[in-house]
């Protein structure tokens, strides 16, 4: 199959006012196996303006990976803005380390990002695809996707300290817990196969953490709703379940009213 030949599904919401100026706009992007997502806010209103999901197909390296975004970017022509600011994320395996230990389980080629109560996030950013993304976007900052879960999320225990923060994907989840000090306790990720994998990954965090779930909160984030099989066995497990909130600090176009606002939490909020 030729590179001509290889198609890319496109979806998004929103649209660009050409009074905008690129100036005052943030791009929040990032790149998975079989996929490109990005939002666009308007760093002056703090507002979500346009969301953009490539699905791609027939992927099967890093390299043909960045080869297709770099055709995106050159047809895209939001991504084209010159825009302030540039958020690139990676959504990859990580692993979280206390401090003092990071030095000595680091490997060659692998970044850490220092985190929340004492822990560091040991990954490993993807070479090709990174070189890629700095060549094609200039003022860029790269960082872990989960980055905003560790800023964010404490937030979300103003009402409860006790709640159990789970963000699903098609192929992983990561469980995420906060002590009473609203501190780091948990953020692990585990990869699943069906619903069944999944509760059964939820629940083993839950015994280690010694946590009730006839009281705990489950807060769920990411790709789920409640029509999906993930939500009915979590409703079976769990007394009190939830969907995560926007923060205060941003809003969304009127667009993207019927957008559900936990789907790509940790991206918008990067």
């Amino acid at each position: 199959m030729t590179s001509a030949q290889l198609k890319n599904s496109f979806s998004f919401i929103g649209e660009m006012d050409s009074a905008v100026l690129p100036s005052t706009l943030e791009l929040k992007i990032c790149a998975g196996p079989q996929w490109v997502r990005y939002f666009v806010v308007s760093k002056t209103h703090r507002q979500v303006l346009f969301f953009g999901h490539y699905t791609l197909h027939h992927i099967n390296t890093e390299a043909e990976l960045a080869e297709r975004v770099i055709r995106i970017f050159e047809k895209d022509e939001i991504l084209q803005l010159k825009f302030d600011t540039v958020q690139i994320a990676y959504d990859v395996p990580y692993a979280l380390v206390p401090e003092e230990f990071s030095a000595f389980v680091q490997e060659p080629g692998q970044l850490i990002q220092p985190f929340q109560n004492g822990f560091h996030l040991l990954y490993y950013s993807p070479g090709i695809l990174s070189d890629t993304f700095q060549r094609l976007l200039s003022r860029s900052e790269s960082k872990h996707i989960n980055t905003s879960f560790v800023h964010l999320l404490p937030d979300a225990l103003y009402d409860n300290t006790d709640k159990l923060f789970v963000n699903v994907s098609s192929d992983f989840v990561d469980v995420v817990r906060f002590d009473a000090n609203k501190q780091l306790q948990l953020m692990n990720r585990y990869g699943y196969k069906d619903a069944k994998d999944f509760i059964y990954f939820v629940s083993l965090c839950c015994e280690d953490l010694k946590i009730d779930r006839e009281v705990t909160e489950l807060v769920l984030i990411g790709e789920v709703d409640i029509q999906s099989r993930i939500y009915d066995l979590c409703y079976r497990y769990f007394r009190n379940i939830s969907f995560i909130g926007k923060p205060d600090h941003l809003t969304f176009a009127k667009a993207f009213e019927l957008f559900p606002k936990h789907l790509h939490f940790n991206l918008y909020n990067l």
